[in-house]
């Protein structure tokens, strides 16, 4: 989608050396199946004219790309990446997901807080994936670096749609770490808070949004990639 827009608006993309050029363009971290994005990431390196001062380049360009667009797809902001500097790709490191969760049976918001906080407390959590028909087993604990549990009331209050929030439903947080050594998908967390919190979760009705991603600092302060490119 994006490689196309940019060829109808006629932006100059930089192209890869070699045998096989293509255009430097890198996404942020995948988003899992079924899981919408609110705030996500790509990297294009541009050729920049030189008779062109850098602000007034990047704004045209913004809103020549956006043109080309499809409907739902919206350029939020932008920044430059100084020369040299990591990809904002290599720098990611977290992710934030909010996850409405629905429950079979009725629970109360402490066992659903004291099942979260079990979870935490665990060194290892061994989750299973199925992949290409093999089985594959791995400690997921450590690619979870929060959770947290909106109320009801909370829950409604954040999405400003009641109709949105059943009875028997609530909000999850997840701050789940992404990198070069993997991550996990919500869905699979909340499988191992069923399978050993016993929380009634009721699977197939979840429904999950990745709010954003971050650079997360040694002390859990979590910095947006875009203003630190701004700084």
């Amino acid at each position: 989608m994006f490689d196309r827009a940019l060829r109808r608006s006629k932006i100059e993309v930089a192209f890869s050396e070699g045998f096989n050029p293509h255009p430097k363009i890198s996404f942020g971290p995948p988003l899992p199946v079924g899981v919408e994005g609110q705030r996500e990431f790509v990297d294009i390196d541009l050729k920049l004219p030189s008779d062109n001062p850098e602000a007034v380049f990047l704004k045209e360009t913004v809103n020549q790309l956006q043109r080309q667009l499809p409907e739902g797809i919206e350029l939020i902001d932008c920044g430059v990446r100084p020369q040299g500097d990591k990809a904002l790709m290599a720098v990611i490191n977290l992710a934030r997901y909010r996850t409405r969760v629905p429950f079979l049976s009725s629970i109360g918001i402490e066992q659903i807080l004291e099942g979260c906080r079990n979870w935490l407390s665990k060194e290892e959590v061994i989750g299973v994936r199925f992949q290409k028909g093999k089985r594959t087993e791995r400690n997921i604990r450590p690619f979870v670096s929060r959770i947290n549990v909106l109320s009801q009331e909370e829950s409604r209050k954040e999405t400003q749609d009641t109709d949105q929030i059943g009875n028997n439903e609530v909000t999850m947080i997840f701050d789940i770490v992404t990198g070069n050594s993997g991550s996990v998908r919500p869905i699979e967390v909340l499988e191992s808070l069923k399978d050993l919190e016993e929380l009634p979760v009721d699977l197939p009705g979840v429904y999950t949004v990745r709010e954003g991603l971050y650079i997360e600092q040694p002390d859990g302060t979590l910095l947006d990639p875009i203003e630190v490119l701004n700084l």
